[in-house]
């Protein structure tokens, strides 16, 4: 690539981020409905058309919002796989990352939960819906990696389900958990304080269930969540030990 060839593509990288930054800002305040192209592209100060040779629609739009905050996700998952320890504690530095994913991203599954609709896929771009995909597939490797670990090395006994649904009730847990977080109603029902520390004791119980030893019983978590900290994720500043 020449010199002017990476100008031009540092400078589409700039225009789309700048994009994405407003069209987020509106999903949040307004929602997806009131998500307009024609106001988008005079707050960005472009053209209507210098938005469509970036988004074909605004689904595409909405899509390549979530995408971005899931590549960060992932990107947390991936760098919890540096941590050195039991399977056990390895998967724990995953829930930690889900942790301190949900604090750089607040509001991701506000935004995610507006994208559920068939209709709503049925409108977004194949590449972007791709891209999306790839990304929750990095998350979804990681869980399943060391869900495997467990099961090589004795940790986690040999179940009737398979590693892939072994990882997929885990992930579930955890994104269910985030969900529920974002209902003050429920929260406030079920007497929760703090949704992240229960998320964490969800993804506990589900991995007691399967035997994943050591059980959350026989466990300094505290410790180990101090290790995750201080090895991994010393710029997660939510953690307090």
């Amino acid at each position: 690539m020449n010199v002017i060839q990476a100008r031009k593509e540092r400078e589409r990288a700039a225009r789309e981020k700048l994009i994405l930054d407003h069209a987020q800002r509106v999903l949040l305040e307004e929602g997806f409905q009131n998500l307009n192209l024609d106001n988008l592209a005079e707050a960005v100060e472009y053209s209507k058309g210098t938005l469509y040779l970036h988004f074909r629609t605004k689904e595409d739009i909405a899509l390549a919002v979530v995408t971005r905050a899931l590549k960060g996700r992932a990107d947390f998952f991936e760098r919890a796989l540096e941590f050195q320890g039991s399977s056990r504690e390895r998967m724990r530095a995953v829930g930690f990352a889900c942790c301190h994913f949900a604090k750089v991203y607040p509001d991701y599954y506000n935004v995610e939960m507006m994208l559920k609709s068939h209709s709503f896929w049925e409108k977004a771009d194949e590449i972007r819906q791709h891209e999306y995909a790839m990304q929750g597939g990095r998350c979804f490797r990681v869980g399943h990696r060391i869900v495997t670990e467990g099961q090589q090395s004795g940790d986690l006994p040999k179940s009737k389900m398979t590693s892939e649904q072994i990882a997929f009730a885990i992930a579930a847990t955890a994104v269910g958990s985030h969900i529920m977080a974002r209902n003050p109603h429920a929260t406030v029902m079920a007497g929760i304080d703090d949704p992240l520390i229960m998320l964490i004791k969800n993804v506990d119980l589900v991995l007691d269930g399967l035997h994943w030893k050591p059980l959350s019983t026989e466990s300094d978590l505290a410790a180990i969540d101090r290790r995750i900290k201080k090895a991994i994720f010393p710029d997660a500043t939510w953690f307090k030990d």
